[in-house]
């Protein structure tokens, strides 16, 4: 696989040698301690590192570092969050939740757990770019709506949702606001002043740090209830692994928001792709769209052919947490359309040199596959 070009960064990214180094002494360098054994040496210091972890992150969003809960990744953030208010939701009856068609799957699967449980959900269609704005949402919220999601960066579209518009639609009436934000970290600033977010999902491995780490950022841990351990304050259960924690903070001081140059890169792949008039699904403005996240697709060609006719490139056929067709693509251009897009993701470990020989072999393979449907 070394030979093959990577063009998956939104399912994951390359481990950043720097955060690889950050990690080191806590994966057999040392004898490294518990973090949650304060008693002694080892313990401590090990519990130091995972605050200074703690705190980094924290840094990357404007947060406190008590605010943030480490957990296995963004899909577990986003089960706490959820999972956690069913109480405090229920105990003041507001247990109407608005959320959108477009959401990562780890989100709409608690909705249709909770809406078995009793809530109301409202799942909103957003507009053919993928965007959802608060003119959108407000006409949904209703005396029982106690909470509203959104992901701030879509995940196989790439569109930015305006977060902090939203935010400000819903000061002063009462209801709590949770943003996923894997894929937004990193790539766009997030700010928890404009956003006034209740609940922030992150991911460690959506920014070149390791897998199986991400946080949840908590601005009242009061409203969670969960039967849990003693750990991350009663809200997680389980040791914390220290170099998993060490290596998300140290990516967390690494974030560049080089847009320019990924955009550069964009506009020259697509430039390259001309010829074959491809399908790019997105919001149309690039203010709106990450650069390093393309999902377009070529009619009449079904992703699974373009799969097998290209095994020297790793992209995305959809979200890597979810097998079938796209629910984000059907919900905004249809059901064969989603049969045949495809996600393109790209970021700091990417060369122009990758991208440029990646167009190549798609006007040579869709070229060839034209001629063989036009023949047949």
């Amino acid at each position: 696989m070394g030979a093959a070009i990577y063009l998956d960064d939104a399912a994951t990214t390359a481990l950043d040698q720097r955060v690889l180094d950050a990690m080191m002494p806590w994966m057999g360098e040392t004898r490294p301690g518990n973090p949650h054994a304060r008693h002694h040496g080892h313990g401590n210091a090990a519990h130091h590192a995972v605050q200074v972890a703690r705190g980094q992150i924290a840094d990357a969003i404007g947060a406190k570092a008590e605010q943030i809960i480490f957990t296995s990744g963004a899909t577990e953030a986003n089960h706490l969050a959820l999972r956690g208010l069913r109480h405090h939701l229920r105990s003041t009856g507001r247990m109407h939740i608005i959320t959108t068609a477009v959401e990562h799957s780890s989100l709409l699967s608690v909705m249709d757990e909770l809406r078995a449980d009793g809530f109301a959900i409202t799942i909103l269609p957003v507009q053919k770019c993928g965007m959802i704005e608060a003119d959108m949402i407000a006409p949904a919220i209703t005396p029982q709506t106690g909470l509203v999601v959104v992901q701030a960066v879509n995940n196989e579209l790439g569109v930015i949702q305006p977060i902090d518009e939203i935010a400000a639609m819903l000061q002063g009436r009462g209801i709590l606001f949770h943003v996923d934000a894997a894929q937004g970290l990193g790539r766009i600033p997030v700010d928890l002043n404009a956003w006034n977010a209740d609940f922030i999902s992150l991911s460690a491995h959506k920014i070149h740090g390791p897998q199986g780490v991400g946080a949840l950022y908590i601005k009242d841990a009061g409203l969670l209830y969960v039967m849990s351990g003693g750990q991350e304050q009663g809200l997680r259960a389980g040791t914390l692994p220290v170099a998993q924690c060490v290596g998300f903070g140290a990516a967390c001081t690494l974030i560049n928001h080089d847009r320019e140059w990924l955009q550069k890169l964009r506009e020259d792949f697509l430039a390259r792709l001309a010829p074959l008039n491809p399908v790019v699904h997105g919001h149309v403005d690039p203010v709106w769209n990450v650069p390093g996240i393309l999902n377009l697709r070529f009619p009449g060609i079904d992703q699974e052919t373009l799969v097998m006719v290209l095994p020297e490139l790793s992209f995305g056929t959809g979200s890597a947490c979810t097998a079938g067709p796209s629910h984000v693509i059907t919900a905004i251009a249809g059901a064969d359309a989603a049969g045949e897009a495809i996600r393109l993701s790209f970021g700091r470990m990417t060369s122009q040199e990758d991208l440029t020989k990646a167009a190549e072999m798609f006007l040579s393979a869709i070229t060839e596959i034209k001629t063989m449907q036009e023949a047949a």
